[in-house]
């Protein structure tokens, strides 16, 4: 089941800008996030040919990765979300940003016949984490890839500290994720049936993924928590601005934002 539901996706999707595809040329601090992201691909992808493949992103709504990796790898990009709403807007992603690509709006437990079995990679950001059943979640987004293909797991570490903050500001979006370690992400791919490469925390901290959504905008404890939120935001800048001059912190279970699981299908 999924712990989130249709309409809390379209309500969010719909409440949200249209973002710009990810640039990892952009040197902001802002957008350190990603370039550390770009660091992983890249070395992910430095010795294959990527140019030849098939990428598709499960849970694509308003997708600012899809652009990203046709114009840094050149990969064909497909796009796979049950938001009417959210597949509207990564179309419009993708247009803007002159990439052809191919959305899919269907249930990632029910995708297109001719889909299953294609793609050379398979990539999520914050998905699985919202099923009751990690495994079988993730046998259904690996059938979309081919024998020796690749599946790239993106959840936050809600069992950190970035989840108690989480939990103290919003516990509804909280309950809407499963509590799931490094191990146990690790664990549950190889039940899926695939050969875990690599599962770790990823990055040192990261504040700005906790969020306010469902709170109404204006409310006093929405003001007072936004406050909070944007101090921990400065906190997170600040440790990126010491990062970028003497080196990355390593990554740890109690305050790195993310956990990133990289699996090959046999």
């Amino acid at each position: 089941m999924d712990k989130a539901g249709e309409k809390y996706w379209n309500d969010s999707w719909a409440a949200c800008q249209m973002p710009e595809a990810v640039n990892p040329s952009d040197m902001r601090l802002t957008n350190f996030v990603n370039r550390r992201f770009h660091q992983v691909f890249q070395k992910l992808f430095e010795k294959v040919e990527t140019s030849s493949m098939r990428m598709i992103e499960i849970g694509c709504a308003k997708s600012a990765w899809l652009p990203y990796f046709a114009k840094e790898f050149g990969f064909s990009v497909a796009g796979l979300d049950y938001s009417p709403i959210g597949c509207l807007m990564a179309e419009e992603v993708l247009q803007a940003n002159g990439v052809k690509g191919e959305i899919l709006c269907a249930d990632l437990f029910s995708p297109p016949q001719d889909k299953l079995g294609v793609f050379d990679v398979v990539v999520s950001f914050g998905v699985v984490e919202h099923f009751d059943d990690t495994v079988s979640c993730l046998k259904a987004i690996s059938s979309l890839l081919k024998p020796g293909g690749v599946l790239i797991t993106n959840i936050p570490n809600m069992v950190g500290l970035i989840g108690a903050i989480q939990k103290s500001v919003n516990k509804p979006i909280y309950d809407i994720h499963q509590l799931i370690d490094s191990a146990m992400l690790k664990e549950a791919h190889e039940l899926a049936g695939l050969k875990v490469l690599q599962c770790d925390y990823f990055m040192f901290t990261c504040f700005g993924i906790a969020n306010l959504n469902g709170i109404s905008k204006g409310s006093i404890s929405w003001c007072l928590k936004k406050f909070f939120l944007s101090l921990l935001s400065r906190i997170s800048m600040l440790v990126w601005f010491i990062e970028e001059r003497i080196g990355d912190f390593s990554p740890r279970k109690s305050t790195s934002p993310y956990i990133i699981c990289i699996a090959r299908k046999p």
